[in-house]
């Protein structure tokens, strides 16, 4: 079949259903343009959009957008950030909860803790989200002073949501280290304490872990996941991509997934933890590989792609819905490729029944992942700028999938996370935050 042949959206009676696992997508500063056009082609496969406080009026138009076609708008008011010297920025200290240095322990006891909730939670009514990350913050582990002040806050967000009658969901962003999460004792305690922090999801932010990690994290990962099933709330994965992220979602350990438009996919705190350095620029945008797992800057894509025609072919997007124009596309429109990629790949794994889940994860991306990688590495000499991030990949996805399959032995686990329920069915259902 021609590839410059453009194929017509399928018709919605022959799309997959409406719920599945989740896909929630982080907006940074400059995505609405792309996030528009995709909103424009029907996309059904997000389930709705992050936005930070500070841009809420930047992403004016793409909030009125998702609002009109039944996409979650999800507020994130950014208290995480501004709790560390080096997140703290002059856009963030502009906001109404926001200060002129970071904030301290102090600016949320009593009223000024309750007024900070209630001016979180006014941003979010009068912009029409549908969804609100909770006023949180990063913890050091179940003795952090920050864990009671925040439960508190979303006490007072969760009134001040009652009080208005708006009916958006509040969500509690959990934020913690990989090394505290896997400890079954200090993870217990943090589970308890929030047990009485009201909220209708939990969101699982953990440091040091993403679409980077190795098997045996994402297997820890996974493990001690299960342990927040109990709360009978969906469980969301965020800043979580790549193969970990799919496995997550196969393994049953979250309901869906949330990340930035190729960036953002691992949750690294270090930068926080410093002074703000001036000039540094953000992340540039990257080119998803999907065959190799790979975000790769735009100068080693095109080294890969152009490589020899074996490559490109292997490499290259077949999708004539996403990518009409080949590896063209692929380099010039790198957002919706990797957007629309992704949304397929879970999309195709919440259309799969849960006991085939963990078999098709395995077989579609771990084993082909593996073999692809395999074979591209095979041919790095004559791709020198990706030479020693191929054979660092080949070995590392070969212990990735030991350790998956190895877990994959072990049966069907005892639990699987509630995924989370779209907008438009909510609404249906007369549910809140309709």
């Amino acid at each position: 079949m021609n590839a410059n042949v453009v194929h017509l959206p399928r018709p919605r009676d022959a799309r997959p259903q409406e719920e599945g696992l989740g896909f929630f997508v982080r907006v940074g500063r400059n995505d609405h343009k792309e996030i528009l056009d995709l909103i424009a082609t029907g996309e059904r496969g997000i389930f709705g959009f992050v936005i930070e406080a500070q841009h809420v009026k930047r992403h004016a138009d793409l909030i009125a957008e998702a609002q009109k076609s039944g996409y979650d708008l999800i507020l994130d008011p950014k208290t995480q950030a501004m709790g560390f010297p080096g997140g703290h920025t002059h856009s963030l200290a502009t906001l109404p909860w926001g200060l002129p240095r970071h904030h301290r322990l102090a600016d949320f006891d009593g009223t000024a803790g309750r007024q900070r909730a209630v001016q979180i939670v006014e941003v979010a009514r009068e912009s029409g989200f549908t969804q609100l990350l909770g006023p949180t913050h990063l913890l050091s582990g179940p003795n952090d002073p920050w864990l009671q002040r925040d439960i508190a806050t979303m006490r007072w967000a969760f009134e001040e949501i009652a009080r208005g009658g708006s009916g958006i969901e509040l969500i509690y962003s959990l934020a913690l280290p990989i090394d505290v999460l896997r400890r079954e004792d200090e993870r217990s305690a943090v589970i308890s304490a929030i047990a009485e922090a009201p909220c209708d999801a939990i969101w699982l932010k953990i440091e040091n872990f993403g679409d980077d990690a190795s098997g045996e994290k994402t297997a820890a990962y996974i493990a001690a996941c299960r342990d927040f099933h109990g709360r009978g709330v969906p469980v969301i994965g965020d800043h979580l991509g790549g193969l970990p992220g799919l496995g997550a979602l196969a393994f049953g350990a979250v309901g869906g997934i949330a990340h930035g438009v190729t960036m953002l996919q691992s949750f690294k705190a270090a930068g926080w933890r410093r002074p703000r350095s001036p000039g540094n620029g953000g992340p540039s945008r990257r080119i998803y590989i999907p065959q190799l797992d790979l975000l790769l800057k735009r100068d080693a894509a095109k080294a890969l792609l152009e490589s020899s025609p074996r490559v490109r072919a292997l490499c290259g997007c077949r999708d004539t819905h996403c990518c009409p124009l080949g590896p063209r596309d692929i380099i010039g429109r790198p957002a919706r490729h990797a957007l629309y990629q992704r949304a397929r790949e879970i999309e195709n794994l919440g259309a799969t029944p849960e006991s085939l889940r963990v078999p098709q994860y395995l077989d579609e991306r771990v084993r082909r992942v593996s073999d692809d990688v395999a074979a591209i590495a095979a041919l790095a000499n004559r791709i020198e700028p990706l030479r020693e991030s191929l054979f660092k990949k080949q070995a590392e996805i070969g212990r990735f999938r030991q350790i998956m399959v190895h877990l994959a032995g072990f049966g069907r686990p005892e639990s699987s996370a509630l995924a989370p329920r779209r907008r438009v069915p909510r609404r249906q259902r007369g549910d809140r935050a309709s």
